[in-house]
């Protein structure tokens, strides 16, 4: 029995350090077999630290070959370069890989791609190979001449748009130019996702930073030096960052596995392929039937994790699964870069210290909880 996982994504990790502790069979006849094109699985939680020069690259990153080994699974590090959901097999590296149950923790890719110009001349912050040469060309430019402005445009006002901006505005501090960041966002305004009074305080909260907000407008393309709108608008920009929203990974199209509107993999409660194969997925790279909206955030997929761990486990006892139940709210924390961040629970938000140590404490938690050796803890229940 071969289970095999596809993409290193924080499910997939909890999942190898769960098998670390305890055999994913009582038979113990199961090949663990990890495949993703990295060696390494950076937490986005942390990444707008990095970008702003506060955190070092090691402290978001997990090792997944190390993380492999400990679980008694093979490692391929390649990308899988096509998925038969019919034949049952996976392409990576050149091999095909036969599987009996398999798992996408995948992610997603940039929307809108296919934007002229954007492949070519933008940044994106996934793959974190480059998130690296993003914050590498931006301190270039923030070393430019004394009292010398330098233009950074951010396409995408959501959370992670915003977050990288004020990242990015704080960056640009530590050289002797003037950093000018502008967000384009196609949507009346930022964060569409939250609501009016946390909108209105991220809004200010970008004005007291000097970063200008371009809404309701689309970009019509991008080249090496600016950015043109929809209406015509051209828009000086020595590094433009593309984070327009999420788009299904492009190998899933010819998969054969059932996909929803958006093209993501269509799972039900259980994480289960609505078809009844035998394919789950968590994270991004999924759609859960009946949640047609659900936002593509870290914290589902860190709460589907133990989920999908149960569920496999169960498929291969010929036990029931458990349902995973997304909640209808839960506590976002935006970091502004400057020592607070933008909270929002419920009805409730605001911007303060507090939130921003709250944050911190989370985030070390996890990445210690990863990072630190595959079975030096108990793994907590579904």
């Amino acid at each position: 029995m071969r289970l095999l996982l596809v993409g290193g994504g924080h499910a997939h990790i909890h999942l190898l350090r769960c098998a670390a502790r305890a055999p994913l069979a009582a038979s113990g006849e199961v090949e663990l077999v990890l495949v993703s094109p990295f060696a390494l699985h950076h937490y986005s939680g942390m990444l707008p630290g990095y970008l702003a020069g506060r955190r070092a690259e090691r402290e978001l990153a997990f090792d997944l070959r190390r993380l492999a080994a400990a679980a008694g699974a093979r490692f391929v590090e390649a990308p899988a370069e096509r998925i038969d959901g019919a034949a049952r097999t996976v392409v990576a590296g050149g091999e095909r890989l036969a599987y009996d149950l398999l798992s996408l923790d995948l992610g997603s890719q940039p929307a809108n791609l296919e934007v002229p110009g954007v492949r070519e001349h933008a940044f994106t912050v996934r793959p974190m190979a480059r998130a690296i040469a993003l914050r590498q060309r931006a301190l270039e430019l923030a070393a430019a001449g004394a009292g010398r402005e330098v233009a950074l445009t951010v396409v995408g006002g959501g959370a992670a748009g915003v977050e990288v901006a004020l990242a990015l505005e704080r960056l640009g501090q530590q050289g002797p130019a003037r950093p000018a960041v502008t967000i384009v966002e196609s949507a009346s305004g930022i964060l569409p996702e939250f609501s009016p009074r946390l909108r209105r305080r991220a809004t200010g909260v970008l004005a007291a930073r000097g970063i200008r907000v371009r809404a309701g407008q689309e970009v019509a393309s991008v080249e090496p030096h600016a950015v043109v709108l929809d209406d015509g608008t051209r828009l000086r920009s020595e590094l433009t960052v593309w984070i327009a929203g999420a788009a299904p990974p492009t190998l899933l199209a010819a998969s054969g596995l059932p996909l929803d509107a958006r093209g993501f993999l269509l799972v039900d409660a259980s994480l289960r392929a609505v078809d009844g194969s035998a394919v789950f997925g968590a994270g991004d790279c999924i759609g859960i039937a009946g949640h047609p909206d659900l936002a593509k955030a870290g914290v589902y997929a860190v709460r589907e994790a133990p989920f999908l761990d149960h569920n496999l486990r169960a498929f291969l006892a010929g036990k029931e699964p458990r349902q995973f139940r997304p909640q209808r709210s839960f506590l976002a924390l935006l970091d502004t870069a400057d020592g607070r961040a933008l909270w929002r629970w419920r009805g409730l938000s605001g911007h303060s210290r507090w939130a921003a140590r709250l944050k911190r404490r989370i985030d070390g938690a996890f990445v210690r909880r990863y990072q630190g050796s595959a079975a030096s803890e108990k793994i907590a229940p579904v």
